[in-house]
């Protein structure tokens, strides 16, 4: 099991370093909910070694602790294939057909939509002139909308 969770952890930090590597434009960090990981991975790594139970107990509170260290890495943003929200929510360009953008005080809010329906929101630390060239060029097929489409 312990050769299991390595590989798992070896992994999830291939997926998570490639992600950092692709994205252009990144998004506004959720900081409380990163906070919240790292806390409950802090008492991951620390109940084993207070617990003094068996060694099964303590690789598997190291490897939960390793995954959630991990998962406050991940970034949301734009890559050059997709628009990334999450470790289970990446898009690809070739499934949005529109894109609104919204400017707010430190950031540009971009909603996605794919036909009528809104496929996410993001909170993108760039300008909206930055994010128009990069989906004007990465995915030409996309339409930037002036208001929100209707439901059909």
């Amino acid at each position: 099991m312990t050769l299991l969770y390595c590989v798992i952890v070896v992994a999830l930090t291939i997926v998570v370093v490639i992600e950092r590597r692709a994205l252009r434009i990144k998004a506004k960090r959720r900081w409380w909910f990163t906070i919240l990981l790292w806390v409950v991975a802090l008492v991951m790594l620390v109940v084993p070694f207070w617990q003094h139970t068996s060694q099964e107990y303590l690789i598997s509170g190291l490897f939960v602790a390793a995954v959630l260290i991990l998962l406050t890495l991940w970034r949301q943003g734009l890559a050059d294939f997709a628009v990334i929200n999450g470790m289970l929510a990446t898009r690809a360009y070739s499934g949005l057909t529109g894109y609104l953008l919204v400017p707010e005080k430190d950031t540009v809010a971009v909603t996605f939509y794919g036909g009528s329906v809104r496929v996410t929101t993001l909170h993108l630390l760039a300008t909206a002139d930055q994010i128009t060239a990069l989906l004007s060029t990465q995915a030409p097929q996309i339409k930037r909308l002036t208001k929100a489409p209707e439901n059909q």
